[in-house]
This record gives C-alpha cells, sequence and structure tokens, in this order.
C-alpha cells in the first residue's frame, strides 16, 4: 500500500544506502521471521516469546541500496520493565532508526496495537506489518487493513511472513513510510504537563519521554538535573489534583487501542481452533507432563534411528581414509599423526555430526511448532517448587542445544537472583556435545536400551539443575517468583525452515569445535608419543594416571578414560576425539588399497540409505528402544568395551554429564555475573559430578555388576 493519505514527515529509509530499519513487536509475532523471509537471513527463529534476547542485525540489499535490518526482542511497552524492553527503549531513544517497522499479530490487534500507539509518539518514520494473517483468519476474524491505515497514516501491510506472502508489498511500503499522524489524546491536565516538559527535553522522542516522566517509568537516556525536577514537580501536580499519570495515561492507550481494533475488525465467527482442541491434552493438569515426557523420548528415538546410519558411513569413511594414508611416502611418525591423530580423532567427532543434526532437527520442529513454549507452561509447577518462574524452564530447554546461548538467554528473567540461580543450573543440562559422548558409550555398553539410558541421563541433569536453583534461592532467601507466561498457537514449521535451522546449528557446532578439538588432538598426539613408541609410559600417560587415585572409587582407572576428562574441560566435543587418539594410536592402521576401500565406501553408503528408509516405520511403530547396534563395532567401541564394565561406563557417562561442561559456559557465566561466580559454578559443578558418578557406581554395581 502507498498510504495516499499519509500526512506529516513522510521519510524513505530505502533512499540512502546504509539505512537502519529495526523492527518492534509484541513477543511471539513473527519479526525474527519476517527478516529472515526478506533478507534470507539464518536468524534465530522460535516460537515462544523471549526467543529473541539480544539485538540482532541483517543485511538488505534493494535496489536503492543496502540497508540493515535489525531484530529487537519482544517487548509489550517501551517502558524497561524487562531486558527485552530495555533493549528495546535504549535502541531507540539513544540511537533512533531511520525507520520502525512495527510487526503486529493481526489476530491480537487490541493487545499489540497498544505498543504501535506508544511508538507512534516516539516520532519516528514508521509501517506497520500486519502479520500472521493466516492465523487471524483460522479465528474467524476478518480485518481491513486499509481502514488501520487511515487511522494511523502509515502504510499497513497484511502478511504471512513464514510463507514469504506480502514481503514485497512491505518492501515497497517501505517508501511510503511517515511518522504517524494519530496521537493518543489523555486528559487536559496531563495534556498540558507533557507538553510543558516536552518542550524542556531536546529529543526527537519527547512526548513519549514525556509521558514516561510523568508516569514515573525510567527512561535510558541521560537527563539533566532540571527536567527530571521538572517532571516530579509537575507529577506531583497532578498527583495532588487527584490525577494518577501511570494509570490515566495507561487507560487512555488501551481505550484508543480498543478503539482502533474494533474499527479495523469487520468481521468476528469465533472458531475452535486446532490450538484450542490440542492445547486441552497437553495442557491438562495430569496428562500434560508424560505428553510433554512421551514428546522429548521420540524426540531421542528418532534422533537414535536416523542418525546411526549415517555414524556408522562416516566411520567407515574414516577408517578408509587412514587406510589409503598408510600409502603415503612418508615417515611413520608422520604417518602416525595424519591416520591416527587427524583421521583417527577430529574425524570421530565429525562422524557424529548426523546425531546432531537429527537431535537439532527433532529440536528445531518442537521448538517452531510451539510444543516447547507448552513445556514451559507445563513446567511451572516444578519451576515454582524451585522458587521460579515457569518461564525459567526456557534457558533450561535452550541448554540441551548449547549451554552458552542458555546462559545468555536468562536475561528474560526479570529478578537478577533468578537469573543467577538459573545460569548456575544451565551448565547441568546436556548439551549436544556431551550427547557425542553418550551415543558412544550407551552404544557400548547398553545397546538395547541406548535411547532409556540417555534419556535418563537427560532428566538427570535436569533434575540437578532445579535442585541446584532451589538450594541457591534458599540460601539467599529468595521467595518464590511468579510471572504471566503468553502461549502461542501451534504452528505447523516448514520444512525448509526446519532443516535450515537445524544445518546452522551443526554447522555452528563443527566450525566453533574444530579449533579446540584440533589444538587438543594435537597436544594429546603429542604426548602419547613422547617418548616415541612407549604408550604406556608416555607423558599422557603419566599425566592422567594422577587421577587414578581420585576416580578409583568410581570405578574409573584407566588413564587413557582419565587423560579424557582433562581436554574435555576445555570442550566436551575434545573427548570421543582424544579417546580415538589414545585408544587407536598404539594400534597401526592397516594400509588399504584404493579399489577396495571405495567398494566399502559405496557398500556402506547404499546400506545406510536402505536403513534410513526402514527408519520411518520403525519410528511410527516404535517396536523397540533403540536401532539395533551394528553387527560389527568399531575399533574404539570395541576397545572401550575391554577398558571397564557397565557400572563404571554409566559412572562416567554421570561424570561427563555434570562436571563444567566447556571453558565457553564459564566465559558466559562470568560476563553475566562476575568471576566470583564463574569460580563457584566451576567448583560446584565438580563437586557434585564426582559425588553423583559414585551414588550411581555403587547402585550400578549392585543392579548390574562389575
Amino acid at each position: 500500500m502507498g498510504c495516499p493519505d499519509c500526512e506529516g514527515g513522510a521519510a524513505t529509509a530505502t533512499q540512502v544506502e546504509g539505512a537502519r530499519i529495526v523492527t518492534v513487536g509484541n513477543p511471539n509475532t513473527g519479526k525474527t521471521t519476517l527478516i529472515n523471509a526478506l533478507a534470507g537471513s539464518d536468524l534465530k527463529v522460535g516460537n515462544w516469546p523471549g526467543t529473541t534476547v539480544e539485538r540482532l542485525e541483517a543485511a538488505l540489499r534493494l535496489p536503492q541500496g543496502e540497508v540493515r535490518l535489525v531484530d529487537l526482542p519482544g517487548a509489550y511497552g517501551l517502558a524497561p520493565t524487562t531486558p527485552e524492553e530495555a533493549l528495546t527503549a535504549q535502541e531507540l531513544l539513544r540511537n533512533p532508526p531511520d525507520l520502525v517497522v512495527n510487526v503486529v499479530d493481526a489476530g491480537n490487534l487490541e493487545r499489540n496495537l497498544h505498543l504501535t500507539l506508544e511508538l507512534a509518539e516516539l516520532g519516528l518514520p514508521m509501517v506497520v506489518a500486519l502479520n500472521l494473517m493466516d492465523e487471524a483468519a483460522a479465528k474467524g476474524y476478518t480485518l481491513d487493513p486499509a481502514a488501520l491505515e487511515r487511522e494511523l497514516g502509515v502504510p499497513v501491510v497484511p502478511l504471512v511472513a513464514s510463507r514469504g506472502e506480502g514481503t514485497e508489498a512491505l518492501l515497497q511500503a517501505l517508501a511510503h513510510a511517515a511518522v504517524p499522524r494519530l496521537q493518543v489524546r489523555y486528559p487536559d491536565a496531563l495534556e498540558r504537563a507533557a507538553h510543558e516538559l516536552a518542550r524542556r527535553l531536546d529529543h526527537p522522542a519527547s512526548r513519549w519521554l514525556a509521558l514516561a516522566l510523568l508516569a514515573g517509568e525510567e527512561v535510558p537516556l541521560e537527563l539533566d538535573e532540571e527536567a527530571l525536577a521538572l517532571a516530579r514537580g509537575l507529577r506531583a501536580e497532578l498527583e495532588r489534583a487527584g490525577i494518577d499519570p501511570f494509570l490515566e495515561i495507561e487507560n487512555a492507550r488501551y481505550t484508543r487501542a480498543h478503539e482502533l481494533a474494533q474499527g479495523t475488525l469487520v468481521g468476528a465467527q469465533p472458531r475452535l481452533t486446532l490450538t484450542d482442541r490440542v492445547d486441552r491434552w497437553v495442557l491438562h493438569p495430569l496428562l500434560g507432563g508424560p505428553i510433554f515426557l512421551l514428546g522429548m523420548l521420540l524426540a531421542f528415538r528418532f534422533t537414535f534411528l536416523f542418525s546411526t546410519p549415517w555414524v556408522d558411513f562416516i566411520g567407515t569413511l574414516q577408517e578408509v581414509l587412514a587406510g589409503w594414508i598408510q600409502h603415503l611416502p612418508l615417515p611413520p611418525l608422520a604417518l602416525s599423526f595424519l591416520a591416527d591423530g587427524l583421521v583417527g580423532g577430529v574425524g570421530t567427532v565429525i562422524s557424529f555430526a548426523p546425531v546432531l543434526f537429527f537431535l537439532y532437527l527433532a529440536l528445531a520442529f518442537l521448538e517452531t511448532s510451539g510444543f516447547l513454549a507448552r513445556a514451559a507452561f507445563i513446567a511451572d509447577r516444578m519451576m515454582l517448587l524451585a522458587g521460579l518462574p515457569g518461564r525459567a524452564f526456557i534457558p533450561l530447554i535452550l541448554g540441551f542445544g548449547c549451554n552458552v546461548p542458555a546462559v545468555y538467554a536468562t536475561r528474560i528473567l526479570t529478578s537478577r537472583i533468578d537469573r543467577l540461580r538459573v545460569a548456575l543450573a544451565v551448565p547441568f543440562m546436556s548439551c549436544s556435545a556431551r550427547l557425542v559422548v553418550f551415543t558412544l558409550f550407551a552404544a557400548v555398553f547398553f545397546p538395547k536400551q541406548a535411547a532409556l539410558v540417555v534419556f535418563a541421563l537427560y532428566v538427570l541433569g535436569m533434575a540437578v539443575g532445579i535442585l541446584s536453583a532451589w538450594v541457591l534461592g534458599r540460601l539467599a532467601g529468595q521467595p518464590p517468583s511468579t510471572g504471566l507466561m503468553e502461549l502461542p498457537p501451534y504452528r505447523l514449521p516448514t520444512l525448509r525452515v526446519v532443516i535450515k535451522q537445524a544445518w546452522a546449528r551443526t554447522r555452528s557446532f563443527l566450525e566453533g569445535a574444530g579449533g579446540p578439538i584440533l589444538l587438543a588432538v594435537l597436544f594429546v598426539w603429542l604426548l602419547l608419543n613422547l617418548p616415541p613408541g612407549d604408550l604406556e609410559h608416555s607423558l599422557y600417560a603419566r599425566a592422567a594416571g594422577w587421577l587414578a587415585p581420585l576416580f578409583a572409587p568410581l570405578g574409573i582407572v584407566d588413564w587413557r578414560l582419565l587423560g579424557a576428562l582433562i581436554p574435555g574441560f576445555v570442550a566436551k566435543e575434545v573427548v570421543v576425539g582424544t579417546l580415538a587418539v589414545s585408544y587407536l594410536g598404539a594400534e597401526p592402521t592397516a594400509a588399504l588399497g584404493f579399489l577396495q576401500g571405495l567398494g566399502q565406501i559405496l557398500a556402506t553408503l547404499w546400506a545406510s540409505l536402505l536403513t534410513t528408509l526402514g527408519a520411518v516405520p520403525a519410528l511410527v511403530g516404535f517396536p523397540q528402544l533403540a536401532p539395533p547396534s551394528p553387527d560389527a563395532p568399531t575399533a574404539l567401541q570395541a576397545a572401550l568395551g575391554a577398558a571397564l564394565g557397565p557400572a563404571a561406563a554409566l559412572a562416567y557417562m554421570v561424570y561427563v554429564l555434570l562436571y563444567t561442561p566447556c571453558v565457553a559456559t564459564v566465559a558466559a557465566i562470568k560476563n553475566e555475573f562476575g568471576r566470583a561466580w564463574a569460580l563457584v559454578a566451576v567448583v560446584y559443578e565438580l563437586i557434585v559430578a564426582w559425588a553423583l558418578a559414585w551414588g550411581v557406581y555403587r547402585l550400578a554395581l549392585a543392579w548390574l555388576g562389575g
């Protein structure tokens, strides 16, 4: 739409190369999805409030030049009552953008338009993106975007960002962005006070600032003391006249938002939506918990069924490459470095990329469909037992992917002590890097119950994390926290979005793990070969042996297992690679002919394809809890099976689960809460990991035997 009725200071963001356009809207209105649709970027897309907790940016090239699209966190208002709202207000007020795209949920107009009216008072050029038109139609709503456009005096573009519908019209509307002509009318006394105060403020958003100061809100700007004193005096005068500025401002905005929504809504035939019908079961007080656990168990089962054949394929590829290397005219030490160090270490970790991809694929589907948002609601009662609001469950769920962004995601909580408690609980969530270790050990020692064992480890980590948050809350004397949660409607994600998100996360894992893995493997290989040819008495074996007395009560005395825990402190991705180097480095790799190796690769590829196709009915039919283990275990699996028993293996898995996840997580805690709390986290995790691993070992001895 060209907005022919727009008046006032029309502005165009697309006329100047390098212009900055920000998307602002309530949580879960599709701001990030819209930017991805416009710019083709890979910003994270979720389906819960608080998906974006920091400023994200993407580039968009238009015929008029390149512009920057900035995705701000979801906010219900500009008063900084939450970290998301504070960041949004800072971006808009401290460094006003060239243009604002206000993303509005078409199915929740009245609530969303409250923020629209606030944005109108900033005096910035604006376009309204009326998103989620399909969901509004599903609710039985018929909207007239032109009516809203006439009232606001800015372009209003209906669209469905997830399908790319309306995005071209939105790009065209940017050239007609205008400063909204609509302003909320407040009581006369309040209007006069706001006008007097606004004249004293030298800022484009002086009207909004004046109203915020009169309402007693904090503003993210440094204002001179005279202006603040004037605001206090005017507010006191209003209160003496029986006027509560805050209540009057909010009442006027909500009243006007209601009028605008009613004028835009030309027809309504409320229907029972799919979300309503599904939530009768998913949010049931008795059935909700089991349904959530079943969903997560299916996610792990999906991961095992579909990743196993491709793990086997990459393992075969790795063995063939190592065999081909033996034909190179290089000294024995160089051949050992290439075959045992690089291929045997880094290659082993890369072989678990299918596990991570299919896990991320399942989590991306659960996220974007809205299921995980329900998990936070279902977990509200459990979180309340720990004295935390239900939305604290969201960072914990994110921790299953990676602990680092999960620590930063604690910003969605308003209380600092709640943020600290959840941040100290996050490292106990089993991240994707630890899944690599669990998959290997479960396949060796518990092949028929692999999915259940891994699932139990995830549950144990969550239980320890929540208990830790409860203990810290009790020690701090923190009263139970509560809060409101918004549940988004269920949305069937597109296959493209799910695959794109899963691949981006897998690629991020591989790229981020590459440096630590390479350094750790090179260091371990060097220690293993000093002195050359004497693995049992190498420097690595001696260093790992120093840990033996500490881990003997856990049944773990093999120096190779203990040594892998040391570089694992840097990154858990390194553990499996280190085990491969230390166990297989002493065994010379057999040379392999080119045609012989190529035949093995093609045969394994065909078998992997057939196994993947067979996993589809197996997932639906649920005939077993895990895919059958391969008849011939890999060399590393065989070595581990001979090194320790099931009880000690379980203790090792529990220790890996609970001890410090990686230095990046420690750095995240340090950045958010300081060096002292980062040190406390490391010490606490080491103590808890050893204590619980010992307890599990004793129980497993009685149940499983040695």
